[in-house]
């Protein structure tokens, strides 16, 4: 991580300010190799089932706390130099007051490997998974992340359990497009920013160690209203999860459900995932892991979708800053075409 500090001069020429702020910079950079083999697409035209991806990462953030024990963050990241991040925060023995699209319920309680991006996990058969919502997420309830700003409250942590809880603001529908920008690919982000409606998230954990046993539970609710304030077209959102560690491994169980409802408040999809994961950490620079998610849209009984699918991971650190990340992907889709087959993935990350 680089420091940057700007110093008091500086600072007061720009804006009066009376204390300097460090400004730190980080980030990473990623270049992945992907290589599939499926049932449902053919190569003609000279297409093939391989690609090169690149994923850029930067983040910057500073802070200042004030005498009275006050503190006041900033943090700002951009990915691929077009999805962007950002919050401020303020902090103190009442909490944490967050303002911007970064910290949100659903975003920070999150328990799914596959919405984190622990392992290089990429399955470029996504678009033929139709009715069964983007297995690239995992099991997740999130709406409000990445999506327009919002206000969010973290509970100071008490006994084990922490709280959090966000509303975003949507504007309203027919709002301006910069109004209502969003970059995240979640469609329900998207649905949410065309329609206008507001979001709410809850989130609710607790963690304890006993003996050398360490295990966290939790539950995540995300609700989006009506796009008029009178129709009946919302989201509703729900994900619990446990984790359980010892020394060098973990396991998790992650389950969610994803509600939509028509202008008549008619449910037209309910997408159920479960979502399990093993990991062990060999060493300090080696990772590995197997995560399998299911997935399938219970009110759908024409085309009956569902989504099996495991991945076997590995993160290994050549040296400090520099990690090569691999996966192999098994899937198998039941659906209106069916679809099924492997991926493998391999990366190189640098850190910075």
């Amino acid at each position: 991580m680089r420091k940057v500090l700007l110093t008091t001069t500086a600072l007061v020429a720009l804006g009066g300010v009376s204390a300097a702020s460090a400004l730190e910079i980080s980030g990473f950079q990623r270049m992945g190799y992907h290589s599939w083999d499926d049932t449902g697409n053919t190569e003609d035209a000279g297409a093939n089932d391989t690609a090169i991806s690149d994923y850029n990462r930067v983040v910057f953030t500073h802070s200042v706390t004030g005498d009275s024990g006050l503190s006041a963050s900033g943090y700002y990241r951009i990915n691929n130099w077009a999805e962007a991040y950002h919050d401020l925060s303020l902090a103190g023995d009442f909490g944490t007051i967050s303002l911007g699209n970064y910290t949100t319920a659903g975003g920070f309680m999150y328990n799914s490997h596959i919405y984190n991006g622990t392992f290089v996990d990429n399955n470029n058969n996504n678009s033929t998974f139709a009715g069964v919502g983007l297995s690239k997420y995992g099991a997740y309830a999130a709406i409000a992340d990445g999506g327009d700003n919002s206000i969010n409250y973290t509970a100071p942590a008490m006994g084990g359990f922490t709280f959090m809880a966000t509303y975003m603001d949507d504007g309203s529908a027919g709002a301006t497009a910069e109004a209502l920008s969003s970059d995240s690919g979640d469609p329900d982000v998207a649905a949410v920013a065309a329609s206008g409606a507001d979001v709410m998230e809850y989130g609710l954990a607790y963690s304890a160690e006993i003996n050398g046993l360490g295990f966290r539970a939790h539950g995540i609710a995300a609700k989006a209203d009506d796009s008029t304030g009178t129709a009946g077209d919302e989201k509703d959102n729900q994900e619990f999860g446990l984790n359980v560690s010892s020394g060098p491994f973990e396991v998790r169980f992650t389950t969610s459900s994803r509600e939509t409802n028509d202008t008549a408040g008619v449910a037209t999809a309910d997408i159920e995932v479960n979502e399990y994961a093993a990991t062990y950490k060999a060493s300090d620079d080696l990772t590995v892991g197997i995560i399998t998610q299911s997935r399938k849209d219970k009110l759908d009984t024409t085309n009956n979708p569902k989504l099996d699918e495991t991945i076997f991971g590995a993160n290994y650190f050549i040296m400090p800053g520099l990690r090569v990340q691999a996966s192999y992907v098994d899937f198998d889709y039941e659906g209106a075409t069916n679809n099924s087959g492997s991926q493998t993935n391999i990366a190189l990350r640098i850190d910075f």
